[in-house]
């Protein structure tokens, strides 16, 4: 079983120490930060587990950073701890509560305490279905979310749907752990494809299955799926063995139980975007988009390769 990451966030580098002792005996990997600046560039590329955050910290304190790590789509819903020397008052509770803090905790702490309210937290967003348990990228909840939050706003959008053509006749053939790690390759793509060459806001959902989604503004849209697809089909044979790549396709069992030539993995991309017509209604929007990657993955005139399907 993985262990759970913590993110520390203090300023006073000896309490950083104790924190990084204590919780690595107790089981548990740490992350440490000494400002909450350093902390916000932290979960850019490693979202924790838990936040375990100082108050009193200089420039920005601890209220602060817990507001901006709840404004921030990769750490919206993960558990956050805010510790301190000194007895809260019940405003400041009520104030740390409203920018979204979890619970509180007084130093010196008490393990044993300090590890019941860490599983406690752990427990309640296990089963929190917002969150994809394998990719641990947003689930339905907030894809639905992400759509609805986007059809109020101004601007120029493509919601895109995402799947892995030939991942079933893999997934029977190499196994359900390599299956898994095809899911968190593509998960990985995704991530990479909006951060290189998307923009800050950008989303990526996980429906479940091999089925992704992702949004981005139009001008960013042809960037993004080239990206995705390139280093998705650049990078696929990885898990291949040699004799599979060399032959070009696997030999797997279909639906009815026979024998068939399947071709590598590559991905069919379905968007549709506000540039000319705008959205219709969000049901009609997630039936557009299975529609569209469907076609793209069936098109007889499809390139070898990824392939994209667009609607405008």
């Amino acid at each position: 079983m993985d262990k759970k990451n913590i993110l520390v966030v203090d300023d006073d580098t000896a309490v950083l120490k104790y924190l990084e002792v204590l919780l690595l005996m107790n089981g548990y990997s740490v992350t440490s930060s000494s400002s909450g600046e350093d902390a916000l560039k932290k979960v850019e590329s490693l979202v924790p587990d838990l936040i375990f955050l100082d108050l009193m910290m200089p420039r920005m304190s601890g209220f602060e950073l817990c507001r901006r790590l709840r404004a921030n789509q990769k750490t919206t819903s993960t558990p956050i701890i805010i510790y301190t020397a000194s007895h809260l008052s019940q405003d400041e509770k009520t104030k740390g509560i409203e920018l979204g803090a979890d619970d509180f905790i007084l130093k010196p702490f008490d393990m044993s305490e300090l590890k019941a309210r860490f599983e406690r937290l752990f427990a309640r967003r296990n089963n929190d279905m917002g969150y994809n348990p394998l990719s641990k990228l947003p689930g339905n909840f907030f894809i639905e979310k992400e759509f609805k939050n986007r059809l109020s706003r101004r601007g120029l959008f493509a919601f895109c749907y995402l799947d892995i053509d030939n991942f079933k006749a893999y997934n029977d053939l190499y196994g359900f752990k390599k299956g898994d790690d095809i899911i968190l390759f593509t998960a990985d793509v995704l991530n990479k494809a909006v951060k290189e060459a998307g923009n800050p806001d950008d989303f990526v959902g996980h429906i479940g299955g091999d089925d992704f989604i992702f949004v981005t503004t139009v001008d960013k849209l042809d960037a993004v799926s080239e990206y995705a697809t390139k280093r998705f089909d650049k990078m696929i044979y990885q898990f291949y063995d040699k004799e599979d790549v060399d032959r070009g396709f696997i030999i797997s069992r279909d639906r009815e139980d026979k024998l068939k030539n399947f071709p590598l993995m590559t991905v069919s991309i379905g968007i549709i975007t506000n540039e000319h017509t705008a959205f219709p209604p969000l049901a009609n929007i997630v039936e557009k988009l299975t529609e569209l990657k469907s076609k793209a993955k069936k098109n007889p005139n499809r390139p070898k390769g990824s392939f994209i399907m667009k609607f405008s």
